[in-house]
């Protein structure tokens, strides 16, 4: 374990009856960085955040926070702030009324509930909003506000999940812009999400989980480039349907696709667009009809997720399916 992480991981194990909803994970954050947890449903990415945050005894390793060890059921409210995904607001309670009570909640001194619930308010933009009932926000208001009610306690920690599920453009955005405020004042950051745009543009790693196991561990960049070097991909869309006999032409070439109804062909290669073409035109010559479009595209982190779990996700966000039990055998 290193002394500065402000998150640290030591082969971690849960274990549920014979099922292993993680297995042996180790991995450190700094402090200020932001770490994406990605996977597929079923990776184990909620095992791990019960874990992090306390709420899950593991069945072997440990976890640190700041160098202190993670004993579950303790109080650990100060350091760590954990937004889950589903809402977790009171309706029929003001916006600065909920933050108060969950300022309450994670042990903020009294003389200084006013102030933070007012900082964080000023953060999320909604101070002209304060006193309005949740039920009359907007959803997007109401997401932050979400957020803001695990960022009165000032924690060192924040745990996010899916923290811009269903929002517009501009909330994501106004969302990614408070999360960046936060880790250059020193948070550390943990983000699960399915969005990898939003991964790769937000996170400063990426953790990829897989069947209870970490996969990789990089900058998305970095994690990109060690899967494909340079490769790159080449699409071409073809008339429908393709005679088998123009079928076995691509095939030759190295293009597959994914299903038998599909019009898009796919090749991973380092080859030069114009060597690509031109040996379509050569091989396709007296029927380049067929040829309807080629584009060419750089792998980003869709493309990993898929090299290591064959596996695509994607904006749909559904729970993991893993037990709901919180104690691990």
């Amino acid at each position: 374990m290193t002394a500065t992480a402000a998150l640290s991981i030591d082969q971690l194990r849960v274990v549920y009856g014979s099922h292993a909803a993680l297995d042996d994970v180790s991995l450190q954050a700094r402090p200020g960085e932001i770490l994406a947890i990605l996977g597929p449903n079923g990776a184990g990415k909620s095992t791990l955040l019960r874990a992090i945050t306390g709420k899950l005894r593991p069945t072997s390793g440990q976890i640190f926070i700041a160098g202190k060890a993670l004993f579950p059921g303790k109080a650990y409210q100060h350091s760590i702030g954990f937004t889950p995904q589903f809402l977790g607001l009171y309706r029929h309670l003001t916006g600065r009324e909920n933050l108060e009570f969950f300022a309450r909640c994670t042990g903020v001194r009294r003389d200084l509930i006013s102030a933070r619930v007012s900082q964080a308010l000023e953060e999320i933009e909604l101070t002209d909003k304060a006193d309005v009932r949740v039920d009359q926000l907007s959803g997007g208001m109401q997401r932050r506000l979400h957020l803001a009610a695990t960022l009165v306690s000032q924690p060192s920690l924040l745990v996010l999940d899916e923290p811009t599920a269903g929002v517009d453009l501009g909330v994501r955005m106004s969302i990614h812009d408070l999360i960046r405020r936060r880790a250059e004042q020193g948070t550390t950051v943990v983000v699960v999400t399915h969005e990898l745009d939003e991964a790769e543009e937000l996170s400063d790693r990426v953790a990829l989980l897989h069947e209870g196991q970490l996969r990789a561990l990089a900058e998305p960049q970095m994690l990109v480039h060690e899967t494909f070097g340079k490769d790159q991909f080449f699409v071409v869309r073809m008339e429908h349907p393709l005679p088998p006999a123009l079928c076995e032409r691509l095939q030759v070439i190295g293009f597959r696709r994914d299903s038998r109804e599909s019009s898009e062909w796919w090749l991973q290669s380092d080859q030069p667009l114009d060597t690509l073409i031109d040996r379509l035109y050569r091989d396709f010559d007296g029927e380049r009809d067929a040829l309807v479009e080629v584009s060419v595209r750089r792998p980003g982190l869709k493309d990993v997720m898929q090299h290591y779990t064959g596996a695509l996700t994607d904006s749909v966000v559904e729970p993991d399916s893993e037990p709901e039990s919180e104690q691990a055998s």
